[in-house]
């Protein structure tokens, strides 16, 4: 059976988890909630999490839980550009050697701002306004920038395509 386990902060990685679960015909469960001895066997291990700038759940478990011997994959929900995101790798860096080991999956997320903690908000305003100070943006800091204070939802489950094929292809 296929591990799906997510980390979500406001319910945008547990939807793409619980959806790519209904595909794969399993469960998902939050990361907080399995234990690694819950996980052993070979079977493919699937994280989603939120992307809150270098913090990255679905990379730092496997940095954190040696599971040797068996496919592993990992899907980073954010508001970068997918595109941006893909290019930028940034669980490449993070996972280190074990890298080569985990496939690494970028999805479209959400970002409510009516929804989000006043903590969050103000990371948010300090990020988007260094961003209006870069004499050279990028489209994904056009449209970081674009998006600020608007309750913007990019989800998009076809995104779970290729992740559905990797886990596919790797016994699920």
């Amino acid at each position: 059976m296929t591990h799906i386990l997510y980390a979500s902060a406001y319910g945008s990685s547990r939807m793409y988890a619980e959806e790519l679960a209904r595909r794969l015909n399993t469960t998902a469960v939050a990361m907080t909630e399995v234990a690694p001895e819950d996980l052993a066997g070979s079977d493919p291990v699937i994280t989603v999490s939120y992307t809150h700038g270098p913090s990255l759940p679905a990379a730092s478990f496997f940095t954190q839980h040696h599971l040797p011997q068996r496919p592993l994959a990992a899907c980073a929900v954010g508001m970068s550009l997918v595109s941006a995101a893909r290019e930028r790798d940034q669980m490449k860096s993070m996972l280190g050697e074990q890298a080569a080991n985990v496939e690494r999956f970028y999805l479209p997320g959400r970002l409510a701002y009516s929804e989000i903690s006043p903590a969050h908000r103000k990371v948010m305003f300090g990020v988007v306004n260094a961003l209006k100070l870069k004499p050279r943006k990028s489209d994904n800091d056009r449209n970081l920038i674009q998006d600020y204070g608007q309750d913007v939802d990019r989800i998009d489950f076809a995104e779970l395509d290729p992740v559905v094929a990797w886990a596919r292809a790797h016994g699920a």
